[in-house]
């Protein structure tokens, strides 16, 4: 049995990667999102009008293998206070820019984040998280987007719809289609589904897409989340949780939050042998 080192203490069941780093595999993903988020900063300082108009990103790959979590850490890159500029690597999530990434944990449809003052500008950016999975009429995603609209005139605007696939079988592709050609907003969709897309749609878009981690990174992962969340760990149990959760990060997470209930005994082979039920993607 090996035991954790550090006193720290972690909410996994809500963890989000402090920096890129602690998003293993997703390369490309990694890649063009720190590029983007260098020159979203650069550009802001500046002051161009038009660093956020009209780039639109399709993010693809198997659920929970972190694309929603990529496009918050760009968020946090490009509002945080305290930011390695070096690194890109944020603070801890207290400064004014990241602090309502924190606080403020989406439940419902949608969700707004304005953040005020950032350390490159003082124009606010508004960031909308919209869940497509909870919108069920045209007119619930035309009166988002009138909210949207009306928040344009104040600052710098970032919208992400997750599982944009649902909309396009709700039939509301076109809609959204022309909002997307005429809005000059940053736009992020993702979906672990793109085949439910239609091509007219797909075709306006940057697509990239999300890689699972080698087994190594994903060790590494696995018993550095342990460690920082006090929780006792075997080796064994390690390297089987990467085999049964098929290297996707977001599953493996559900094992370490059964483990963390009891952190003393921690995760066993047992716990993720027994306990632990997963189903994989087809």
């Amino acid at each position: 049995m090996s035991t954790s080192k550090s006193s720290n203490s972690v909410n996994l069941s809500s963890w989000q990667p402090p920096n890129w780093d602690w998003i293993p595999g997703n390369y490309r993903v990694k890649k063009y999102f720190m590029r983007l988020a260098r020159r979203l900063r650069r550009q802001i300082a500046q002051g161009s009008a038009l660093v956020l108009n009209h780039m639109c990103f399709l993010l693809t790959g198997m659920s929970r293998t972190g694309k929603t979590a990529s496009v918050k850490l760009l968020i946090r890159c490009i509002v945080c206070h305290r930011l390695d500029e070096a690194t890109l690597t944020p603070c801890d999530g207290t400064c004014p820019g990241c602090r309502p990434l924190f606080e403020n944990v989406p439940e419902g449809e949608w969700e707004l984040f304005t953040f005020l003052n950032t350390p490159t500008s003082r124009t606010p950016i508004h960031f909308f998280l919209i869940n497509c999975a909870k919108i069920y009429t045209p007119k619930e995603l035309l009166e988002k987007l009138i909210c949207i609209a009306q928040n344009a005139g104040t600052g710098y605007i970032i919208v992400y719809l997750d599982e944009v696939h649902r909309l396009v079988q709700r039939q509301m592709d076109e809609l959204l289609l022309k909002e997307v050609e005429e809005a000059r907003y940053l736009w992020f969709f993702s979906t672990a589904k793109p085949g439910r897309l239609e091509d007219m749609f797909q075709n306006r878009l940057i697509k990239l897409s999300t890689e699972v981690p080698s087994t190594t990174e994903m060790e590494k992962l696995l018993v550095d989340l342990c460690n920082l969340a006090d929780i006792n760990w075997e080796p064994e149990a390690i390297m089987r949780l990467i085999e049964k959760s098929n290297r996707i990060v977001g599953l493996a997470l559900q094992a370490l939050v059964l483990a963390s209930l009891d952190p003393e005994e921690g995760l066993t082979l047992d716990l993720v042998e027994n306990d632990w039920t997963v189903k994989l993607e087809e």
